[in-house]
């Protein structure tokens, strides 16, 4: 049953049966549902990357165009969205608002909590031995494990400079050579597709 705005009553729930996680409004459920399906129907006409959510385009078209609207008053840096620029603030703040139940430890970001509160379920197997993050997959584990070792397997053809991720490489080639006609980053033979 719906309300007159078209909001489902708190009472008619969806619930995720891959992570638990519980939604009044059947269109957010549907967004959450395809962070389990893989589902990116939403496309950027400039580089054909996909997302899962308009929003999520929105925000990745504005770096197309390099205006970064929400600067922090201490250090210069530009965000797309306002939310970014106040978690970045907590850096010069040392502000940690986001605390875990199990351990007490505290965190500038919910995003930030929601990694580190994996390391107390069995949900994820491969852990890094450099620091407390941990993956489902252990090709995740290997991309991670490059942010300390400092590897960078995907190179420009154009100018050399190298990556530790195939992304980051296709994103330097879209701002860096947007005019050369580029093909997308190979894998590297020993890293395992997931």
């Amino acid at each position: 049953e719906k309300t007159k705005l078209g909001i489902e009553s708190a009472h008619k729930r969806h619930y995720c049966s891959e992570c638990g996680k519980s939604f009044s409004v059947a269109a957010r459920f549907r967004r959450h549902m395809r962070i389990h399906t893989g589902d990116k129907p939403y496309r950027c006409s400039h580089c054909h990357m996909c997302f899962t959510s308009q929003e999520n385009l929105s925000e990745h078209v504005q770096k197309h165009s390099g205006q970064r609207p929400y600067r922090c008053s201490r250090c210069g840096k530009g965000f797309f969205r306002p939310g970014r620029l106040e978690i970045h603030r907590r850096i010069h703040t040392g502000e940690k608002p986001h605390r875990c139940a199990r351990c007490e430890k505290s965190f500038k970001s919910a995003e930030e909590l929601r990694r580190h509160a994996l390391i107390h379920t069995a949900e994820r197997q491969h852990y890094c031995c450099q620091c407390e993050r941990s993956f489902r997959r252990s090709g995740q584990l290997l991309r991670h494990m490059r942010t300390h070792t400092g590897e960078r397997p995907y190179g420009c053809a154009l100018c050399g400079r190298r990556f530790s991720r195939p992304e980051h490489l296709r994103g330097h080639q879209i701002r860096l050579h947007p005019d050369q006609t580029h093909k997308p980053a190979a894998c590297p033979a020993d890293e395992p597709h997931t």
